[in-house]
């Protein structure tokens, strides 16, 4: 799966679960290697929070990090590229209703995307797994 699609599906995955009560999620597969399926599951390898790289205690997807925080300047929402009154904007988060829900914003040192809510409060983060 291309980084892109990848991020488009956590996006309105994270959309759908902010949006509403009641939402049923499927199973999906992805192009996982012939015979042998990808799946989204926290019970893939991939996925597993006992996958080091996913863990929340990984220094590199740790809130104490200051590369995840809103206090760096990459990733505060008073910054005019995260800010919600910047219509152009490209990084923005919305629920199923197109109201806006937050913004992500790639880590700087490329290894993923870090996603906040509109006041600047991380509400998670995804790792690049083609790393």
């Amino acid at each position: 799966m291309t980084r892109p699609v990848g991020c488009a599906l956590w996006l309105s995955i994270m959309a759908l679960a902010t949006g509403g009560s009641g939402t049923c999620f499927a199973q999906t597969y992805l192009q996982g290697p012939p015979g042998e399926p990808l799946s989204p599951s926290s019970q893939n390898w991939e996925n597993s929070l006992q996958n080091w790289k996913n863990n929340p205690d990984n220094w590199q997807n740790s809130s104490a990090n200051f590369q995840n925080r809103s206090q760096d300047w990459r990733n505060s929402p008073q910054n005019w590229e995260n800010s919600a009154q910047n219509y152009n904007n490209k990084n923005g988060i919305y629920d199923r209703n197109g109201n806006r829900i937050g913004y992500a914003v790639p880590r700087a040192d490329g290894s993923g995307i870090n996603f906040f809510d509109n006041s600047g409060r991380r509400i998670g983060y995804q790792n690049d797994n083609n790393r």
